[in-house]
């Protein structure tokens, strides 16, 4: 029977999960890879305060205890970041280990490096757990999906926003309440600005993309808005309408072979599949070429989830054959990226009671060609919250005229915007008219 003689870096929280269910489940784990999982060394600079986990496992604070043991020959990266996660990681490549990691920025940041120096190695670098934690995403992108290609997919990948826009949502709460509760429930840390300001989810996005379009893709060309700006209101009025806030990540390909990869907060029928994943659930949704559309959903977080990923990534590696390299990037030229999009848009505006306040800002908008769909006002004290709802609009000129409606003297703050998920399909609009002229 194979023997994987394995180095964990970093016995935080998930690191922990993995001892745990290593321990718990070793016969059945062993009898379902065909293989013998060995933790042999754990690195973790507090290792002697958790002697109640790792119990005779050998423990080191020197990484190099680690890293030049001869005998390990995997290695898995639990510490998170990029310094010195990289450094830690490369080294164990170039040494001729394989690396199981969580660590989505390492990958968004270094992936192509990484990957490269793990195939000329002949070794695996496997990361199924830096998505979406338990979720079988990766394996489905380059193996359930490999005779397809993927159009699209539409995916929460957050659990954090997911679960703050829940609790507004469903328990009449604001933002300011159900962030402080997913805080307390241990779904955000004490700044939450990387969970709600949607870059946990833009550095998960640039990996899927790279899997899903075979191309290199760097984490700045996603496009990245958060959820900081909505408010409880936003929530009933959109509900009167049947539909729900949802923080989306979306990847497509376009007629024309361009890419577009964007997360931001966006407004989905009741129906739609994403509507019903709550609080700190994930979902990806694809649309493949030969399989159709197909939806994973499940818990994107958490120390068992990761590291039930994190085992289930040793026992892909104790059944590939030696010196099979893992397969991630197959395009070398950079992708084309599209530039141009149009949408359907959610709008709020507060604005002062009074005459001609609408058609001023009717005005505004259809100068930039963006057309009123439908109009709402709610009466009360001012400011008066005045929702409208745009046909299909080009967004860079949506925004022009949003910039001079925030400067009109009735508009009391700034304007809100959510885009329609249902419209995504014809978010190439622009595009294609362009092309044409």
């Amino acid at each position: 029977m194979k023997q994987l003689n394995i180095g964990l870096l970093g016995l935080g929280t998930v690191g922990r999960g993995v001892v745990e269910i290593l321990q718990e489940r070793r016969t059945s784990l062993n009898a379902r890879a065909g293989a013998r999982f060995n933790l042999v060394r754990v690195f973790d600079r507090s290792w002697e305060k958790k002697r109640d986990v790792l119990g005779e496992t050998p423990a080191s604070a020197n990484v190099d205890d680690l890293l030049n043991d001869p005998e390990i020959n995997v290695v898995i990266e639990l510490i998170g970041g990029l310094d010195p996660a990289y450094e830690y990681v490369r080294r164990a490549l170039q040494a001729g280990k394989s690396v199981v990691t969580a660590n989505k920025a390492l990958l968004a940041r270094h992936g192509n490096e990484l990957l490269a120096l793990a195939r000329g190695r002949r070794v695996t670098i496997a990361f199924e757990a830096a998505i979406a934690a338990a979720l079988p995403v990766v394996r489905n992108m380059r193996r359930s999906f490999v005779s397809d290609e993927i159009r699209s997919f539409h995916a929460i990948l957050n659990g954090t926003s997911n679960f703050i826009l829940s609790r507004m949502s469903e328990d009449d709460m604001d933002y300011a309440e159900a962030a402080a509760l997913a805080q307390e429930r241990g779904f955000a840390e004490a700044d939450p600005t990387f969970d709600v300001g949607g870059f946990d989810a833009a550095q998960k996005l640039a990996i899927l993309g790279a899997l899903a379009f075979d191309t290199s893709i760097a984490e700045s060309a996603v496009v990245v808005e958060g959820i900081e700006k909505i408010r409880h209101k936003d929530m009933r009025f959109v509900a009167a309408m049947g539909r729900v806030i949802r923080p989306l990540a979306v990847a497509r390909r376009n007629a024309y072979g361009r890419i577009s990869l964007r997360v931001h907060p966006a407004l989905l029928a009741s129906e739609d599949p994403l509507a019903t994943v709550h609080d700190e659930k994930n979902a990806v949704m694809s649309d493949c070429s030969n399989s159709g559309p197909a939806i994973i959903t499940g818990l994107g977080a958490g120390s068992r989830p990761t590291a039930a990923a994190v085992i289930s990534d040793l026992v892909f590696i104790s059944g590939r054959a030696e010196g099979d390299p893992q397969i991630w990037l197959s395009g070398d030229e950079p992708p084309q990226m599209q530039q141009s999009f149009a949408y359907r848009f959610y709008l709020r505006f507060e604005v002062a009671d009074r005459p001609g306040v609408l058609a001023e800002i009717a005005e505004l908008l259809a100068a930039e060609k963006a057309s009123i769909a439908s109009v709402q006002q709610y009466e009360g004290a001012e400011p008066i919250d005045l929702i409208v709802v745009t046909h299909n609009v080009n967004e860079a000129a949506l925004f022009r005229a949003l910039q001079k409606i925030r400067e009109l003297d009735s508009v009391l703050a700034p304007p809100i915007w959510i885009r329609m998920k249902e419209d995504d399909s014809r978010a190439e609009f622009s595009e294609q008219k362009s092309n044409r002229s």
